[in-house]
């Protein structure tokens, strides 16, 4: 199987994050001061009515280091569908609701999620960078402290909008068509007429699958061939056929990624919390996941997500085409498989996670502790806020972070004993990693700390075909496509051993 890992994780986070803007709205090194003034009477009717779909005008200040900036007439609003009841709000600011070309550091809005169900304030945060380094579209993240009209409301997460701004920086584009997929947004197929699907509503009354760009041509016609062509019978055609209008990769990816940290309310179990994006450069649907803050050893539905089967994952409750389909082409299963087996190990291993997690807590635990909001949905103390990483807090929380991690890395693996190539495993016992198996272009090597390289390939005969030298490096990036196709011995040597790997192309 040609192609698993086309552009694998490391080198597509490393390049997400090369065409980033500096942005000191995301500056994870520091925690953000924002302050927001509107009439007392507007924030308080909005607050009192769980107004989310109106904004009120107001003034919107940023304290980043000994830079103070100060954007008028901005929009303020609640944000959320579930979470409107929570006495700690979350929020969204527009910067162009009253002001048509308003922005703010090249934005336009800005989502300010409370966290409130989460006692470590962390989740959604570790979630994003656990996939930005799995090779997911960066979605920029980073912690405020909160004033409404001088009051302190708390730590925030601030996460970056999927807007136009978003995609254009993303995906180069945005004149495709994005739909933002909510409950109970199961792609199942029924049938041919856009307005069926239009007027599916979710509990909040707007469309389950809701057109966000173009609006104004309402145009389902691309949502519906995608919708039929997923449901087309699983046979040897199918891959060429959703693989013409769907990145498949795309969702595979998003798949195990939500499978490697117990991100449940997803499009996999849940049916919900998703974008698609009719990429116009492709030709193909891109798939996006949103509102991870039940992940990393949340849960409401009484199921243990650390232990979980990873092979089904997914609700049986009702139709899930984007997951039985794809996962009932062996191809789509093998190459899920093998993501879910490199993620788990490289990317959201607490061995990787470990440091991070620690510097994080300890640059918000100051704002956390002054945030009294923090403490009104669940009862949650400081306390609960630090121990929130090791231990239970309560029944929705039953892990804590780290113990969420590490378990679910351990029975994801044992999961997939027998389903993973045995030399992968050998060389996983040596902490050396090597993707993809066929490979087409490029071939992945990656270790677990930096190391001086020597990389040979040789023909099945002996014919040494190429030979690279690596000073220092981790994760190297080794050329195949101007090899012929067939087998190759590939030879890696460090300082710390020699392993010889068979490769075909």
């Amino acid at each position: 199987m040609k192609n698993i890992f086309a552009i694998f994780c490391y080198f597509s986070a490393f390049i997400a994050s090369l065409g980033a803007q500096t942005n000191t709205l995301f500056d994870e090194n520091t925690v953000g001061k924002i302050e927001i003034y509107v009439r007392p009477d507007s924030l308080e009717y909005m607050i009192t009515n769980l107004l989310n779909d109106e904004y009120i005008r107001g003034n919107f200040i940023f304290y980043s280091g000994n830079t103070i900036d100060t954007v008028k007439n901005i929009g303020l609003r609640l944000r959320g569908n579930t979470s409107l009841s929570a006495q700690k709000k979350s929020f969204k600011v527009s910067f162009n609701e009253f002001d048509e070309l308003g922005e703010y550091q090249g934005l336009r809005k800005l989502n300010l999620r409370g966290s409130h169900n989460d006692p470590t304030m962390m989740r959604e945060k570790l979630f994003y960078h656990i996939w930005e380094n799995a090779g997911r579209p960066q979605r920029r993240a980073a912690f405020v402290e909160l004033y409404i009209n001088d009051e302190y409301k708390g730590l925030y997460t601030n996460i970056e909008e999927i807007d136009k701004r978003w995609l254009k920086r993303v995906f180069g584009n945005n004149d495709g068509n994005l739909y933002k997929c909510q409950y109970p947004a199961s792609l199942a197929n029924l049938g041919t007429n856009p307005n069926t699907y239009k007027q599916i509503l979710t509990g909040s009354n707007e469309r389950a699958y809701d057109l966000k760009t173009n609006e104004a041509l309402d145009d389902y016609s691309r949502f519906v061939t995608l919708v039929t062509t997923l449901d087309l019978p699983v046979n040897a055609d199918y891959p060429s056929k959703i693989s013409q209008i769907l990145n498949v990769e795309s969702v595979i990816k998003a798949f195990a990624l939500d499978v490697a940290t117990g991100n449940w309310d997803d499009y996999f179990y849940n049916q919900s919390n998703y974008y698609l994006y009719d990429n116009p450069e492709t030709g193909k649907f891109e798939f996006i996941t949103l509102d991870t803050d039940n992940s990393i050893g949340v849960d409401w539905l009484n199921k243990d997500w650390a232990t979980r089967n990873c092979l089904d994952w997914q609700s049986h409750s009702g139709p899930r085409p984007l997951a039985t389909k794809l996962m009932a082409v062996p191809e789509y299963k093998e190459m899920f498989i093998q993501y879910l087996f490199h993620i788990t190990k490289n990317v959201a291993s607490l061995n990787q996670l470990n440091t991070y997690i620690d510097q994080m807590h300890d640059l918000i635990t100051p704002a956390a502790i002054y945030d009294t909001y923090r403490t009104l949905d669940y009862g949650y103390t400081i306390q609960d806020f630090h121990n929130g990483i090791i231990e239970t807090i309560d029944n929705h929380t039953p892990y804590g972070i780290k113990p969420f991690l590490e378990l679910r890395k351990n029975k994801t693996l044992e999961q997939l004993v027998g389903l993973v190539n045995d030399n992968d495993l050998d060389n996983l016992a040596l902490g050396l990693q090597i993707w993809p198996n066929p490979v087409t272009d490029w071939l992945y090597i990656m270790l677990p700390q930096a190391a001086n390289m020597e990389i040979n390939i040789f023909s099945t005969t002996g014919n040494l075909q190429s030979s690279m030298h690596f000073e220092n490096k981790n994760t190297i990036a080794v050329p195949m496509e101007n090899l012929p196709n067939g087998c190759y011995w590939v030879e890696i040597t460090t300082d710390r051993g020699r392993v010889v790997k068979l490769v075909v192309k």
